[in-house]
């Protein structure tokens, strides 16, 4: 794990990949510009047809760190976000969507801060807008999220195909594991995004999800993608997740309660969220369940 200490200086790049976002990224830069802890703030056009640089570009005059980076054709997210951080002049880096719902700057504050601390060398931000759809009970989609925040040394390490495209996430977490490097997820109640099947008509998008979740298991296989169940913790389970590592003797008993938590975390949540939903009350009670 990094160790921090008061003399090092530690200098934040935000990278923000957007194609085709003309309808959703004022809202996101409405917070990241006026957030002061980014020493730099990168929002890469993938080659969209729409309107997605010129309103980014629109925020420069107020935000100076801001950098429009606008490119030919489409590259795909993983290359975005290559290139991102190939630019990137921070040793952290802060990953966040251009299409997210909700975002404040509290939740970039409990995106950076454990990184910074020296808590854990990963952060992801696991979006209460996961939980509620059909697949949310599964509670797998948390570990694929895109707020993330990591040092810039840890991901140049990996690789990462250029065409990885949305695998970018799962080839970052398996890495992360091999290394015995931590990440932990922290639950946000009040944050959505905009769906594929919202962007598109619904058969397409819910197509497209199919094919992203076939092309996930593939690439993680299933020993991979069981072994993100046992190491990538978050705020309430942080001391089982460590006690499951460091004790060989009795992995299959703290295993079993690591099965029984993720089945039960996962269903409760997505009921509850669902419930709340509907009868349109608050959700910050539920935030303890999913470790916030």
């Amino acid at each position: 794990m990094n160790d921090f200490t008061t003399k090092d200086t530690i200098t934040i790049s935000c990278i923000m990949p957007a194609y085709n976002e003309e309808k959703n990224i004022s809202r996101v830069l409405d917070v990241v510009t006026t957030f002061n802890r980014f020493s730099e703030i990168f929002v890469i056009d993938d080659g969209s047809n729409d309107r997605t640089s010129p309103i980014a570009k629109s925020y420069q005059q107020a935000c100076p760190v801001l950098k429009v980076i606008t490119l030919p054709e489409t590259n795909g997210k993983a290359g975005v976000i290559k290139k991102g951080v190939e630019n990137a002049k921070g040793n952290l880096i802060v990953m966040l969507d251009s299409d997210l719902i909700g975002l404040t700057h509290a939740n970039i504050d409990a995106l950076i801060s454990p990184v910074i601390q020296g808590e854990v060398d990963q952060t992801v931000l696991d979006r209460a807008g996961d939980r509620t759809p059909v697949w949310g009970w599964t509670n797998c989609a948390k570990y694929f999220g895109g707020e993330r925040a990591f040092w810039k040394k840890d991901f140049q390490e990996i690789d990462v195909p250029d065409n990885a495209g949305y695998l970018l996430e799962i080839t970052n977490n398996l890495h992360y594991i091999k290394q015995g490097k931590t990440i932990r997820t922290i639950f946000c109640s009040n944050l959505y995004t905009v769906h594929q099947f919202n962007k598109m008509d619904r058969l397409t998008g819910i197509k497209n999800y199919l094919n992203m979740s076939v092309d996930i298991i593939k690439k993680a296989t299933l020993r991979g993608f069981v072994r993100q169940f046992f190491f990538i913790e978050n705020r309430n389970t942080q001391g089982l997740f460590r006690f499951y590592r460091d004790h060989q003797r009795l992995r299959p008993l703290s295993g079993l309660v690591i099965i029984i938590f993720h089945i039960l975390d996962g269903v409760s949540l997505f009921v509850l969220l669902n419930i709340l939903k509907i009868i349109k009350l608050p959700v910050k009670f539920v935030q303890y369940l999913a470790g916030r």
